[in-house]
């Protein structure tokens, strides 16, 4: 048998527990009474079985990320206090300073979210029960009810990576569901709800329904930038295995979603619709972006006025790594031995996007977060993730706060320690993920008998079409 060509599945597929074929998870299981058995998953209750438990844990995530933002909730967002006690949101905050709070429209004269069509549809349908005012108590009800809403965007999220699993390795939702990413940045912003769309989305396509793949796709594309780097991984595989027809129904279903949506705007507030880009292009380098270390150096030397790079040195910069990158990732694709999973290509192109970025903020670790569960089911790897991105997670606030309050400042040496070592640990992810797509029985999947790639829908198990050699 050909090393491209997987085993076929057996005829009998037993669920993998991590703490029978994970060394951390089975250490960690310690503590709640040891390994897995046989009453755990199939055999046993329904509650004891891996999506009621991924939900559950999703749900306590969610609910101790609403209690890190207690003293906020209770005193108001005010700066530097929300930075000092970590409790920062941009949901109240951006509700009273976009102009949401009087009532408006979210695309009329006078409300600046510079959000997607989607995003902020979202914002204003929220907006709309609760009191239309300036004050601390509508700051307080607007993040209770966003709050419940990505409740539920983070158990669509849950739901969808399990299917994406696959029945054999569902238990692989839990390492979703127990990050500290996930407790750590699901209440700082919409995006879990673009990343509920983008990851349904995929679920879709794992399961051969391109149309519906498409359309939940392009909902997330008019939500978020991020997942047309999931339409260009669904393209790179195509190509490699000549699966094009599946590819292009849903890369073009997702196109005329993200037309749709967006068209009422453009016809109705051009300048609303074109904000986006436009705060892109005017940008210069943001917190948790590479860029952003001259001006650090800068200032730790003690240099007047430390600027760092120009903003239009930033956006080239940024732009310029992106094609690279994408490039790199192509010839990767079409130059392993063996075709890389879905997730895999996914990850890499989504990693590679947010460290090499103007700005890389806290809540965009959730985009990684689906797309590293599926691609690197190891418990180590996540661990030295998470905790490179809880300690970036503390520090780039007291970096903030220091802005206003020297007293409480984070040194910037300190904090560009900190950047470096999250962007490392996410360098670290993706050189997971290289090493075993190049040695799939490495991976933790392919190691699996009989699976091939659970979330690769019309390309799972597919023969390869195109291959370069790349001397």
């Amino acid at each position: 048998m050909s090393p491209q060509t997987p085993d076929p599945a057996p005829a009998v597929e037993p669920q993998v527990h991590p703490t029978a074929v994970d060394p951390l998870a089975r250490a960690g299981s310690e503590v709640l009474g040891g390994p897995a058995g046989r009453r755990l998953g199939g055999d046993g209750p329904w509650w004891v079985r891996a999506l009621p438990v991924s939900l559950l844990l999703a749900t306590l995530a969610v609910a101790l990320g609403a209690v890190t933002k207690h003293h906020c909730r209770a005193r108001g967002w005010d700066s530097p206090d929300q930075f000092v006690h970590a409790c920062y949101s941009d949901l109240p905050v951006v509700y009273t300073s976009s102009g949401l709070a009087t009532g408006a429209g979210p695309f009329s004269r006078g409300v600046t979210l510079d959000q997607p069509p989607l995003t902020a549809a979202l914002s204003w349908l929220v907006a709309r029960v609760v009191p239309h005012e300036v004050s601390a108590a509508a700051q307080r009800a607007y993040f209770d009810a966003a709050a419940l809403v990505l409740l539920l965007a983070a158990l669509v999220v849950v739901v969808a990576v399990h299917a994406l699993a696959g029945r054999r390795r569902g238990w692989d939702a839990v390492l979703l569901a127990a990050s500290p990413v996930l407790v750590l940045t699901s209440l700082l912003s919409f995006d879990l709800a673009a990343l509920a769309l983008a990851t349904a989305g995929l679920a879709c396509w794992a399961r051969r329904r391109p149309v519906a793949a498409g359309v939940l796709l392009g909902l997330a594309l008019a939500a978020r930038a991020y997942p047309v780097l999931l339409l260009v991984a669904l393209v790179l595989l195509a190509v490699r295995t000549g699966r094009r027809r599946a590819a292009g129904t849903t890369v073009g279903t997702a196109v005329a979603v993200w037309l749709l949506a967006n068209l009422p705007v453009v016809l109705t507030a051009p300048d609303a619709w074109t904000a986006p880009v436009r705060s892109f292009l005017d940008q210069r380098a943001g917190y948790g972006s590479l860029w952003l270390l001259p001006q650090l150096v800068q200032q730790a030397v003690g240099a007047q006025g430390a600027s760092g790079l120009p903003g239009g040195a930033v956006v080239a910069l940024t732009l310029g790594a992106w094609v690279v990158w994408v490039l790199l990732v192509a010839v990767f694709v079409l130059w392993a031995p063996r075709r890389p999973r879905l997730a895999q290509v996914a990850f890499l192109l989504v990693a590679g996007c947010c460290v090499l970025g103007p700005s890389f903020p806290p809540q965009a670790s959730l985009w990684l977060l689906p797309l590293a569960v599926l691609a690197v089911p190891r418990w180590r790897d996540h661990v030295l993730w998470w905790a490179a991105e809880a300690a970036y997670f503390g520090a780039v606030w007291l970096y903030i706060a220091g802005q206003t309050n020297t007293e409480r400042a984070l040194p910037p040496e300190l904090y560009a320690a900190l950047l470096l070592a999250r962007a490392a640990a996410v360098a670290w992810l993706v050189v997971c993920v290289v090493r075993q797509a190049r040695h799939p029985a490495d991976d933790p999947v392919r190691a699996t008998r009989g699976l091939d790639d659970p979330a690769g829908g019309d390309v799972d198990r597919a023969h390869d079409a195109l291959v370069v050699r790349v001397a």
